[in-house]
């Protein structure tokens, strides 16, 4: 035997490997797990990855004897797996040692089925009395969970034990686990509940020195204060709730300071009839947004929003920009009108629509040319994604404008991901103003024209940078003027990106004539135009 087989680290290192490139969709699974079945030296370091990291707890299951074990069919059809027997520890034997090899349960859909849910009860209930010192999976280190319907949620109150990294829970769970014990060693934290259940979390928070990522429900302006006391964070994730979230601060909030290098806000869809009146408060929508970055002090490098299209109009969005890009720093020892966000490097801006969502108006949503001048203030933007927003009518002056001012743009995103009906005003010449002011850029998606107007190809700036170009639904016509601007003016490029959604009108089909509105067709001729980019580059 060759003396490798010995040196169980470099072994486990080179099966590492080997199965971070099979997956149970590449069909070599099978053929790694046989590896355990060849030789004793590499049976435990195969078994240790294969059961490292688990969808599910049910292939354990498997692992009991099945004299053991029942099947019951209840009156509505439903199966579920009882004990036959109470288990012996002997019977448990082989199932144990399965348990230690398990690190991390991450589900796509549900870690326990009702289905085996009383036999994992079962489990569970026995080891408590039994080995009351220690967890059934005693190594576990990471849990998922997707489906707040799962029924391993149930469990988890006696499954978890300090010592746990992370926790990612679904949110607006049935029931609530108790996590309080868990915070000291946490480093990740999804946790989206109820006002009670995060106020438990707000007020352990001193505890948790560790903490690297949370995401939490946003209860109300006071009790958040409590997240000044983690420093080692390196994503916040703040969840409003329409009808829970409290934005308005009534009484006086505490001196404090927030620091993390992301922050993202998440604003959820109002379940409730549009004619509430507390639709239109300080607690829903763009206005929440402005309540929470005007109520706390909070340092980080890139900001990111998502809030539901039905929120959003082109003139709410605008006053947004204008009031977030603002706000005056309550930074007590700066005097020098410093603004709260103006170091910031990146930006974004979600705004997702549901598919039973369209909009009447598409006017509604589109921003005027100067629609992008107040985050001319964030000069220190690297990344500027507003890939959902109406951008039709920038044209190429408005681009100009933005590229001087933010001349540290490394990623730049502009309406790329719906398909708007209204013709883009912008042209190739604005791509080359963008490219020329913005020399580091490396990430482009703009809409245009495909015209130069009165401009040479040979006075077009060069970027050998950018190797994706997002074009949204930029009509593709006048192609050979494309290729040939591409050519020269991105000769790296290797990829074009059509825009990924449909129009938001259900019945649209106005101007078909001018922006193609089979996104088939839009992606066959750009995909002809890349190529032929390519062999005009290569020339």
């Amino acid at each position: 035997m060759h003396r490798i087989f010995n040196m169980q680290d470099v072994l486990f290192l080179i099966f590492q490997m080997v199965y971070a490139l099979t997956n149970e969709a590449s069909g070599r699974l099978g053929a790694f797990a046989a590896l355990a079945t060849t030789s004793s030296a590499i049976s435990e370091t195969v078994l240790q990855l294969l059961w490292k990291k688990l969808s599910s707890v049910e292939p354990l299951i498997y692992l009991l004897p099945k004299h053991l074990i029942q099947e019951l069919r209840h009156s509505n059809g439903a199966l579920e797996l009882r004990f036959h027997k109470t288990p012996k520890q002997s019977d448990l034997a082989r199932f144990h040692l399965y348990a230690q090899r398990v690190k991390a349960i991450c589900a796509d859909r549900k870690a326990l089925s009702s289905q085996y849910k009383h036999v994992f009860q079962t489990l569970l209930t026995m080891h408590s009395q039994v080995r009351s010192a220690g967890s059934l999976l005693p190594h576990l280190y990471c849990v998922e969970l997707r489906d707040k319907k799962d029924c391993l949620i149930q469990c988890l109150d006696k499954l978890l034990l300090p010592g746990l990294q992370t926790l990612i829970l679904p949110p607006h769970m049935l029931r609530f686990p108790d996590v309080q014990n868990l915070l000291p060693h946490l480093q990740t934290l999804v946790y989206i509940s109820d006002s009670f259940h995060t106020a438990i979390i707000l007020n352990s928070l001193s505890s948790c020195s560790s903490m690297h990522h949370l995401t939490l429900s946003y209860i109300q302006p006071t009790m958040m204060t409590s997240l000044a006391s983690l420093h080692q964070l390196t994503s916040l994730t703040l969840v409003i709730i329409p009808g829970s979230s409290i934005m308005k601060e009534t009484g006086s909030i505490p001196d404090h300071h927030i620091r993390t290098e992301v922050l993202n806000i998440h604003v959820e869809s109002d379940p409730r009839p549009s004619n509430d009146t507390d639709s239109i408060s300080t607690n829903t929508g763009f206005p929440a947004l402005i309540s929470l970055l005007s109520n706390h002090h909070i340092t980080c490098q890139g900001l990111s929003i998502t809030i539901h299209q039905e929120y959003c109009s082109a003139d709410v969005i605008l006053d947004f920009f204008n009031t977030f890009t603002s706000l005056a720093s309550i930074d007590d020892d700066n005097d020098d009108g410093f603004l709260a966000w103006e170091d910031l490097a990146g930006f974004r801006l979600k705004m997702p629509w549901d598919e039973d969502f369209f909009v009447l108006d598409e006017d509604s949503l589109q921003i005027p040319r100067n629609g992008l001048t107040a985050l001319h203030r964030l000069v220190y933007l690297t990344a500027l994604e507003l890939e959902d927003l109406g951008t039709c009518r920038i044209d190429d002056d408005a681009l100009l404008n933005l590229a001087l001012r933010l001349p540290y743009l490394q990623r730049l995103l502009l309406g790329t991901k719906p398909f708007w009906e209204e013709l883009p005003r912008a042209t190739l010449w604005g791509i080359s103003l963008v490219l020329h002011h913005c020399p580091h850029m490396e990430t482009l998606g703009l809409l245009f024209c495909c015209t130069l107007g009165n401009h040479k190809i040979e006075s077009a700036d060069t970027n050998n940078l950018i190797t994706t170009l997002h074009v949204g639904f930029s009509p593709p016509h006048s192609p050979f003027t494309v290729v040939a601007f591409f050519a020269h003016s991105l000769p790296n490029l290797d990829i074009i990106v059509v825009e990924p959604r449909e129009s938001h009108r259900k019945y649209g089909s106005s101007r078909t004539d001018l922006t193609l509105p089979d996104q088939d067709i839009r992606i066959q001729e750009w995909s002809r135009i890349l190529e032929l980019t390519k062999e005009f580059a290569d020339l």
